[in-house]
C-alpha cells in the first residue's frame, strides 16, 4: 500500500547500510517517487529545485544489471564539478547513490551521506544480494494490483458497461470484452481517439480533468462524443484511481468507463425468468424486441407467427409492469446483458 512506503524504504535503506531510498517511475516527478521517510526534506528539496540532476538522462538500469553505481556513469572528473553533486547534494550531506531496475519501469535508488563514501565492495555485494528479492517484491506487487484491476474490469462487464484502465500518459493498459469501439471512437497506438479534431481535444480535457482529481470543481469527468453512423453518442465517465496513483506498481490512474446506447440490452433468458417470470419463448421475444426490431422481424427470426408474438407480447406487458414496447426496452435497457 502507498502509505507504507515511507517506513518501508527507510528500513531497507538502513538495511543496505544507506541513509536513505527512493523507488522512482521514469521520470522523476512528484507523482512518480515514493522515497523513505528520513529523507523527505531532501527530495522536496530535490523536486523544487532549479538544478538539474545529469543522472535523469543518463542513469538508466536495465533488467540484466547489478546496482550500478554513480561512477558507471560519470567520471569522478564530471561528479567533483557538477552542480548537482557539489552544489546540491553535498551541501545537504548526500554524496552518492546505487541504482537498480525493479522493472522495465521502476528504478530503486540507495542514497549515502558523504561521511560514508561511494559505495564499493561489500556494500555492492550486499545490495547485489538483496536485489533478486527486490525484484520479486515488485513483481508480487504489480501483480496483486493487476488482478484486482482485473476483478473490477470483469465486474463491470458483467452490467454490459465497457471499462477501460489509462497510465499517467493517458495510454490504455487494459479493457474488458465490452470495449467494442470505433465510429469515431477507437484506441490507436495505445491511446483512446475520437475520430474529429474538436472531439479530440474535448477527449484530452476530459482525461486531463479525470488524472488530476485535485483540480478545478467545474472540470467534467464525463464526457459524450458523437458518432459518426449518428447512432446516440458514446457516454464516458471518469474515475480516478487515487490509491493506484500513488502506489507505482499499479501504472493504473483512472478508469473509464464507456456506455453504448448504440449496442442492444440483450439480459439472459435465466435473468428475465426470475425477475419477471418470462417463458422462454416469452423471454426470446423481449431480448429481441429489445435489439429495437419489429414485431414481424421478430417473428421471421423466431419461426413464429405475427399473432403468436402480439399475443405473447401482452403476456410480458402484464408480467413486466409495462404498457408498450417502448417502456419494455427501456427497461430492459437497464438490465445486465
Amino acid at each position: 500500500m502507498p502509505a507504507y512506503w515511507p517506513q518501508a524504504l527507510e528500513s531497507l535503506a538502513c538495511a543496505l547500510n544507506s541513509e536513505g531510498a527512493t523507488v522512482v517511475l521514469r521520470r522523476t516527478s512528484q507523482a512518480s517517487v515514493a522515497y523513505s521517510t528520513n529523507i523527505t526534506p531532501f527530495v522536496r528539496e530535490y523536486l523544487s529545485s532549479p538544478i538539474s540532476d545529469p543522472r535523469e538522462d543518463r542513469v538508466s538500469p536495465g533488467m540484466n544489471e547489478a546496482f550500478m553505481t554513480d561512477y558507471a556513469y560519470f567520471s569522478r572528473q564530471e561528479i567533483a564539478r557538477d552542480p548537482y553533486y557539489q552544489e546540491f547534494m553535498v551541501p545537504r550531506g548526500f554524496g552518492w547513490n546505487a541504482a537498480a531496475a525493479l522493472d522495465e519501469h521502476l528504478v530503486i535508488s540507495l542514497k549515502r551521506g558523504t561521511r560514508l563514501g561511494p559505495y564499493d565492495g561489500a556494500d555492492l555485494s550486499n545490495l547485489n544480494a538483496a536485489l533478486p528479492y527486490l525484484r520479486s517484491a515488485s513483481r508480487t506487487a504489480q501483480l496483486t494490483w493487476r488482478c484486482g484491476f482485473a476483478g473490477k474490469l470483469d465486474a463491470f462487464a458483467r452490467i454490459g458497461r465497457g471499462a477501460i484502465l489509462v497510465d499517467h500518459c493517458a495510454r490504455v493498459l487494459e479493457t474488458n470484452e465490452c470495449v467494442r469501439l470505433g465510429d469515431g471512437l477507437d484506441i490507436s497506438g495505445g491511446f483512446l481517439r475520437a475520430s474529429r479534431r474538436g472531439d479530440r481535444m474535448r477527449l484530452q480535457r476530459f482525461l486531463s480533468a479525470v488524472m488530476d482529481p485535485g483540480g478545478h470543481p467545474s472540470r467534467t469527468t464525463t464526457l459524450t462524443l458523437p458518432r459518426r453512423s449518428g447512432l446516440r453518442p458514446w457516454l464516458l465517465d471518469g474515475i480516478a484511481c487515487s490509491d493506484a496513483m500513488r502506489s507505482l506498481h499499479s501504472r493504473a490512474v483512472a478508469l473509464l468507463l464507456i456506455t453504448d446506447f448504440g449496442r442492444p440490452s440483450r439480459p439472459s433468458l435465466e435473468l428475465l425468468n426470475q425477475l419477471y417470470g418470462l417463458t422462454g419463448t416469452e423471454s426470446n421475444i423481449a431480448r429481441e424486441l429489445a435489439c429495437g426490431i419489429s414485431v414481424q422481424e421478430v417473428s421471421a427470426n423466431l419461426a413464429i407467427t405475427q399473432g403468436h408474438v402480439r399475443q405473447r407480447l401482452k403476456s410480458i406487458f402484464l408480467k413486466t409492469g409495462t404498457s408498450r414496447q417502448g417502456e419494455l426496452i427501456a427497461l430492459l435497457a437497464k438490465l445486465p446483458r
